[in-house]
C-alpha cells in the first residue's frame, strides 16, 4: 500500500512539473511574440501617408505601423508601388476608394484592426500572401485589374468581397476564413483557386460568375456553403473537398466539367434547379444526408461508387437528365417516389444498356404505384399484372405460373380420378360403364394429359375428362393460352432489346 502511495505521489509531481513547463513555454512564446513586435522598427502611419503624397515609393519590411493608416482622403491615385512586408499595422487601415496604379504588396503583414479596401482599385498586381487580418475586412466593390494573391492569408473576422471584380488571376490557396466569408455578386474573369482553403464560418458565394477555371480542391467548408445562382463558365473542381454544413447550389449553372469526386457532404446537398451542361463527376462522393436534384437539368452525371447515409434520400422530382450513371442498387431504397422521375430513370437505364436496372426500377415504380392506388378495377388489374408477370419485366413469374398450372391440374385430375381412357385403344369408343368406373389413371398419365391441355387445347385421343373435370379442363385451356402468350411476349421483349 505504501508503494502505491509513493507511486501516486511521484506521478502527481511529474504531472505538476509538466504543467508548469508547458505554462512557462506558453508564456515564453507569448513574450517572444510581443518581443518580436516590440523589436520591430516602429513608424507612424502619417509617415507613410507623407511619402505617398510626395509620390515616393513606399517600401517597408519588418516594421510596426502605429496610428490610423487612412488613405481614403487622398485626392488622386497612388501611382507608385506600396510595399509593407512582414510588418504589423497596429491600428485600423482605411484604403476605401483608393486607386493603386502599381504593385500593392502586404505579404506576411498583420492588420490588427479592421481593414477596409471597399471600392479600391488595384491596377497593378496585389499581394496579400500570408497576411493576417485580425479584425473585420472589407473588399466590397473592389476591383483587381492584375493578379492578386491571398495565398495562406488568414481572416480572423468577417470578410466581404461582395460585388468585387477580379480581372486577373486570383489565388486564395490555403487561406483561412475563421468567420463568415462573403463573395456575393463577385466577377472572376480569369482562373481562381481556393485549393486547400478553410471556411470555418458560413461561406456565401451567391450570384457570382467564375469566368476561368475554378479550383476548390481539398477545401473545407465547416459552416454552411451557399453557391446559389453562381455561374461557372469553365471547369470547376471541388475534388476531395468537405462540406460539414448544408451546401446549396440551387440555380447554379455549370457550363463545362464539374468535378465533385471524393467530396464529402455531411448534410443536405442541394442542387435544385441546377444546370449541368457538361460532365458532372461525383465519383466516390459521400452523401451522409439528402441529395436534392429537383428540377435540375443534367447532361451527364456520374455517381459511380457514391455512398449514401443510412437515412439519405434522393429527390429527382421534375429533373431532366440525359445521362445519369448510377447503379440502381445504389439508389433503389433512397429515391423519393415521383412517377415521372422513375420513368425517366427507366429510360436512362435503357439508354445505358443497363436492362436489368431498367427492369428493377420499373418493377419498384409499379409496386409503389399499386400500393398508393385505391381499391378498384385498376388496382385489381395491377395485382394481376404483378402476380402473372412482375408487371411485364419478370419472365420467371410467368414461367412459374406455367409450371404451377400444369402441376396443379395434373394433381387434381389424378386425385379426383377426373379423367378416363378409352378401353378400345385405336377406336374412339369407350368400354362398358362398369369397366370405365373401375379405371384409375396414373399420376404420369394425369400430368401428360394436363400438359397436352395446357399447350394445345386438345388432350390425348385416348383420354378424356369426365363430369365436373370437363369444366376444369376447359379452364386449364384458357389459362394455358393466357400464360403461353404472356410468356412469349415477355421473352421476345427481352431477346430483341
Amino acid at each position: 500500500m505504501f508503494g502505491i502511495a509513493r507511486l501516486t505521489a511521484a506521478l502527481f509531481l511529474f504531472l505538476l512539473l509538466a504543467s508548469a513547463a508547458e505554462a512557462s513555454s506558453l508564456r515564453d512564446s507569448d513574450n517572444s511574440t510581443k518581443d518580436s513586435i516590440s523589436h520591430l522598427q516602429e513608424i507612424e502611419a502619417s509617415q507613410i501617408l507623407t511619402e505617398i503624397e510626395a509620390n515616393q515609393a513606399v517600401s517597408y519590411h519588418n516594421v510596426s505601423v502605429s496610428g490610423n493608416l487612412d488613405l481614403s482622403k487622398l485626392t488622386g491615385p497612388v501611382r507608385q508601388s506600396v510595399e509593407i512586408i512582414n510588418s504589423t499595422i497596429q491600428g485600423p487601415a482605411n484604403f476605401e476608394r483608393v486607386t493603386f496604379g502599381d504593385l500593392m504588396d502586404f505579404q506576411g503583414t498583420t492588420f490588427q484592426g479592421n481593414a477596409s479596401f471597399a471600392k479600391a482599385r488595384f491596377q497593378g498586381d496585389a499581394n496579400f500572401g500570408s497576411a493576417r487580418f485580425s479584425g473585420n475586412t472589407d473588399f466590397r466593390f473592389a476591383r483587381f485589374d492584375g493578379a492578386v494573391s491571398f495565398s495562406r492569408a488568414r481572416f480572423d473576422g468577417v470578410v466581404s468581397f461582395a460585388n468585387a471584380q477580379f480581372d486577373g488571376n486570383a489565388v486564395f490557396e490555403g487561406s483561412n476564413f475563421d468567420s463568415d466569408a462573403e463573395f456575393d455578386l463577385v466577377q472572376f474573369s480569369r482562373p481562381v483557386t481556393f485549393m486547400g482553403a478553410t471556411f470555418s464560418g458560413d461561406a456565401t458565394i451567391t450570384n457570382s460568375q467564375f469566368g476561368g477555371t475554378t479550383i476548390f480542391m481539398d477545401t473545407n467548408f465547416r459552416g454552411n456553403a451557399d453557391f446559389a445562382g453562381t455561374y461557372f463558365v469553365r471547369d470547376v473542381i471541388f475534388r476531395s473537398s468537405h462540406f460539414y454544413g448544408d451546401s446549396s447550389f440551387g440555380l447554379a449553372s455549370f457550363s463545362r466539367f464539374a468535378d465533385f469526386a471524393n467530396v464529402d457532404f455531411e448534410r443536405t446537398a442541394f442542387f435544385a434547379v441546377t444546370t449541368f451542361e457538361g460532365n458532372a463527376h461525383f465519383l466516390d462522393a459521400k452523401f451522409n444526408n439528402d441529395l436534392v436534384l429537383e428540377s435540375a437539368r443534367i447532361y451527364n452525371m456520374q455517381l459511380d461508387n457514391a455512398t449514401f447515409g443510412k437515412n439519405s434520400k434522393i429527390s429527382l422530382k421534375d429533373a431532366d437528365f440525359t445521362r445519369l450513371v448510377v447503379p440502381w442498387s445504389t439508389i433503389r431504397d433512397r429515391l423519393e417516389f415521383n412517377g415521372a422521375a422513375y420513368l425517366a430513370m427507366v429510360k436512362n437505364y435503357k439508354n445505358l444498356e443497363w436492362f436489368d436496372d431498367a427492369d428493377n426500377c420499373y418493377y419498384q415504380y409499379r409496386q409503389i404505384s399499386q400500393a398508393n392506388e385505391p381499391w378498384g378495377w385498376a388496382k385489381l388489374a395491377d395485382v394481376i399484372a404483378w402476380l402473372s408477370s412482375g408487371y411485364g419485366v419478370r419472365v420467371s413469374y410467368t414461367a412459374f405460373w406455367c409450371i404451377f398450372t400444369i402441376a396443379f391440374f395434373g394433381v387434381v385430375f389424378w386425385v379426383g380420378n377426373g379423367m378416363k381412357r378409352f378401353e378400345q385403344i385405336g377406336q374412339e369408343i369407350p368400354g362398358s360403364a362398369e369397366d370405365i368406373e373401375k379405371q384409375r389413371v396414373s399420376l404420369v398419365d394425369a400430368m401428360y394429359f394436363s400438359v397436352a391441355q395446357f399447350n394445345s387445347a386438345q388432350g390425348p385421343v385416348n383420354k378424356y375428362p369426365v363430369g365436373f373435370y370437363r369444366q376444369l379442363a376447359m379452364l386449364e385451356i384458357i389459362l394455358g393460352w393466357f400464360f403461353m402468350m404472356l410468356f412469349v411476349v415477355i421473352l421476345v421483349g427481352i431477346l430483341i432489346r
